[in-house]
């Protein structure tokens, strides 16, 4: 009879302990909860300081340029995306973030991805995170890449051109996790 109790305490504990860490594994975090690590972008567009880098290596006359170091590519991923949005981050407060993939009227080698904050389904906020116009006819193309990670959110503009590539407006944006808007806290121009 003391073992049938022994045996039913240890089932009740078991079974308590159990679903008790799966609802805390299931609480979000200040951090958020990345659906799809692969679409955060280029970790280095966070540094400022290889930002600065690029004007110093990237010119006319030099021997190894620093924006070889972004790896991802950018263009190849979000080509192939459908239009419409995807749920990148679930964060705290009902915060959720989204990509939207946009036509561009320009030409068909352009591509527009815009970051969308909803809090409770609702929109609340939004910003072009990636941008890329690269029409073969013209010697100049544009590109806007980002980093997402936890709350923080960087952009930065690039220009490629025959002899030389340059990075401008880098911005570092702060995503409030009451509101879920973007706001602007760091930017070199």
């Amino acid at each position: 009879m003391k073992n049938l109790i022994y045996i039913s305490f240890i089932i009740v504990f078991t079974t308590f302990s159990c679903c008790n860490n799966k609802v805390g594994s299931n609480q979000s975090n200040d951090k958020g909860n990345f659906t799809n690590d692969s679409l955060n972008g280029e970790k280095l567009l966070s540094n400022k300081e290889f930002i600065l880098s690029i004007n110093k290596t990237c010119g006319v006359n030099s021997d190894s340029c620093v924006i070889d170091k972004i790896t991802k590519n950018y263009y190849n991923q979000f080509n192939n995306l459908k239009e419409g949005e995807i749920t990148i981050s679930q964060m705290e407060n009902g915060i959720e973030l989204k990509l939207n993939k946009r036509k561009t009227n320009q030409d068909k080698y352009s591509i527009k991805i815009i970051f969308v904050s909803y809090k409770n389904n609702k929109k609340v906020d939004s910003l072009v995170c990636y941008e890329s116009n690269n029409n073969p006819n013209n010697f100049v193309a544009t590109e806007r890449l980002y980093y997402l990670n936890n709350n923080y959110l960087w952009t930065s503009d690039f220009i490629y051109d025959e002899t030389i590539i340059t990075a401008e407006n880098w911005k570092k944006y702060k995503i409030d996790h009451q509101t879920g808007k973007f706001k602007l806290i760091e930017e070199l121009r």
